[in-house]
């Protein structure tokens, strides 16, 4: 088969993944586990490659969005503990995660009454959530006596093993965290006087490096642990190491007389001398914003760039200047480091006014190739199955088709 270079390349750190984790850990005190978050695709990032680092970490458990995404970890020989966090939305979706041993958050009355069509022969256990003032998912605390009494009924089908709730605010508004957790604790001890042993869990990747109160038995830890910053700040002042970078080429070059203008609807026009620019093969197919034409920079041979012109579906312009020594084919750094200049995510989120978590998650899905590397363990993964040491990961290496 002929070898086609890629339009764009994912290349993802799993070693920083690992530096992550064990960063995040290193706050909890003890007795304390560790869920990382996994949902869509890892943030962007490869969700299998991104589940066995954790784990490899010291990570204790797993959480996903969907019923889908719990299932493919399944069947790529995942035995770790996982959460589907929901919403689920039919019995036949809670057998089956009952079947593959994957633990279901309930987060709405809907979700509770399901519960009671589950055959006799089923074992799922749940996770019941608990609105706290986020006013999105969760069971309402006034509610919650009666739902605890349908429980009690759908033993032993149903075993509560955990008790949640989300932060709304914890990296915008530090108060929110306690008086969400004034509402949360007396859950947890009314849920705790049916099932003793369930686990209470809140605190996110604010909530875990701000605010240790909240760490309670396990965190749910998501944006930090791609050492992507939950404050939208350089993520090195916290200690994390960002996991993903993304480059591309220039496909070329083309000299564009004074003021004329580039790209469609011709928005960017440079007076003065005659410039160059170089087009570069990425667009918002690739999940590139369309909102960085005339923002957006990138790097080139270790010098900031501006994007210019509107990014179109395929491709965007760079303006290269008067004279250049840029040539087709140089690399160009969307995201990463190039040389002492870098771009992180959460400067690139600042250019269209959106966030770190947006910028990662509109890769996936896309055209672009995603690379594993192990910067930790000097080793790349460019095949099926690569050993690392007495490790083995798998499937580290594909086009991205959103699996």
């Amino acid at each position: 088969m002929m070898h086609v270079p890629p339009r764009s390349l994912l290349t993802v750190d799993i070693g920083a993944v690992r530096r992550n984790v064990r960063r995040l850990r290193s706050l909890l005190r003890p007795g304390t586990r560790f869920m990382a978050a996994l949902k869509a695709d890892a943030y962007g990032h490869g969700a299998l490659p991104v589940c066995q680092a954790v784990l490899q970490a010291g990570g204790d458990a797993l959480a996903l969005a969907t019923t889908e995404e719990a299932l493919e970890l399944r069947e790529s020989g995942v035995t770790a503990p996982l959460l589907v966090m929901g919403p689920v939305f039919s019995p036949a979706q809670m057998i089956e995660l009952a079947r593959t041993g994957v633990q279901v958050a309930v987060v709405s009355p809907e979700m509770a009454e399901m519960l009671r069509h589950l055959p006799e022969d089923c074992r799922l256990r749940v996770h019941l959530k608990i609105d706290t003032g986020m006013n999105r998912q969760g069971l309402l605390p006034s509610e919650l006596p009666k739902h605890l009494d349908t429980l009690r009924l759908l033993r032993p089908q149903v075993r509560v093993v955990g008790i949640m709730t989300h932060f709304a605010s914890a990296s915008d508004e530090p108060n929110s965290v306690e008086w969400q957790m004034e509402r949360f604790l007396p859950c947890v001890e009314t849920i705790r006087r049916d099932w003793p042993r369930a686990i209470a869990h809140a605190a996110n990747s604010a909530a875990t490096m701000e605010h240790p109160a909240s760490h309670l038995d396990l965190v749910r830890c998501g944006v930090a642990v791609y050492g992507m910053s939950p404050f939208q700040g350089d993520p090195r002042e916290e200690g994390l190491k960002p996991a993903l970078s993304w480059t591309s080429r220039v496909a070329m070059t083309k000299r564009v007389p004074s003021g004329e203008g580039v790209g469609y609807g011709l928005t960017f026009r440079r007076g003065g001398a005659a410039t160059t620019v170089a087009l570069v093969p990425v667009g918002y197919a690739d999940g590139l914003f369309r909102a960085l034409g005339n923002r957006g920079r990138v790097l080139i041979r270790g010098r900031r760039y501006s994007m210019v012109g509107r990014v179109s579906m395929d491709s965007f312009a760079v303006d290269l200047g008067e004279s250049t020594d840029v040539r087709t084919g140089d690399r160009v750094t969307l995201i990463g480091h190039d040389g002492s200049e870098s771009i992180r995510a959460e400067e690139m989120a600042g250019w269209v006014e959106t966030i770190n978590y947006e910028i990662t998650c509109a890769t996936a899905l896309r055209r672009a190739q995603r690379v594993v590397v192990d910067t930790e363990w000097e080793a790349t993964v460019t095949g099926q199955d690569a050993e690392f040491g007495s490790r083995r990961m798998t499937d580290a290496t594909r086009r991205d088709d959103g699996r």
